[in-house]
């Protein structure tokens, strides 16, 4: 199959133009290692491409969550912002003739493995994904259409976590038994330590977003020059 770099060239600019802060694209033949309720043709027959958008948490208030105690409604502002992005991008990609499926959180596909497979970036070893400009400060959503856009280079391996281990280090609820995150040990931590910025709204723990080296700015600058 022949892949579209013009196409692929308009959307990028087409994402700089609305504000998305990070795009990239991944082929679909990579999922068929995950399971089949999280791959792409699960969601829309015909995916060629499955388009990654990032959305940089400049500030960790972005990350909050809100729950109306009397609805039992949540909401998400950096998530309603990736949701806009996504429609955004899915109509564009409409006028250009094809078709794409905003994929839902659950079960969805796995969306740091998705940026991994785009050549976004790597997955460190505070089991998040690493980019370049901004670290681990990111939240991703993810589409899939039929549009063959040019696909990056999936990337395996940290190259800024080798001899690091700070995020690790840092970890109050000590998730990384034997050097390898625990889900089922962050989990239960983070609920139960919730920062509550109101009766209502409240922020999970950050702290392995907060000390990897490479989320800030002095330390890239040092990488940079290496």
């Amino acid at each position: 199959m022949e892949r579209n770099k013009r196409l692929t060239e308009k959307v990028k600019k087409y994402c700089r133009k609305v504000g998305i802060d990070i795009v990239g694209f991944a082929d679909t033949k990579h999922y068929n290692r995950f399971p089949e309720d999280n791959q792409p043709q699960n969601y829309l027959k015909g995916s060629q491409t499955v388009i990654i958008l990032g959305f940089h948490l400049h500030d960790i208030i972005l990350d909050a969550w809100n729950q109306n105690q009397k609805t039992g409604k949540s909401y998400h502002f950096a998530d309603a912002i990736l949701e806009n992005f996504c429609n955004l991008v899915k109509k564009f990609i409409k006028k250009q003739g094809y078709d794409s499926k905003i994929i839902s959180y659950s079960p969805g596909l796995f969306l740091k493995d998705s940026a991994a497979l785009a050549g976004i970036g790597p997955i460190g070893k505070n089991n998040l994904l690493i980019t370049e400009h901004f670290g681990s400060q990111v939240r991703l959503r993810a589409l899939t259409t039929t549009a063959p856009l040019v696909c990056g280079t999936p990337i395996s391996e940290s190259k800024y976590c080798k001899e690091c281990n700070i995020c690790i280090e840092s970890c109050p609820a000590s998730a990384f038994p034997d050097g390898k995150y625990n889900k089922d040990i962050c989990r239960p931590y983070a609920i139960s330590h919730l920062k509550n910025l109101s009766e209502n709204t409240a922020i999970w723990c950050n702290i392995c977003i907060e000390s990897c080296p490479f989320t800030k700015i002095e330390y890239k600058k040092i990488f940079e020059k290496k």
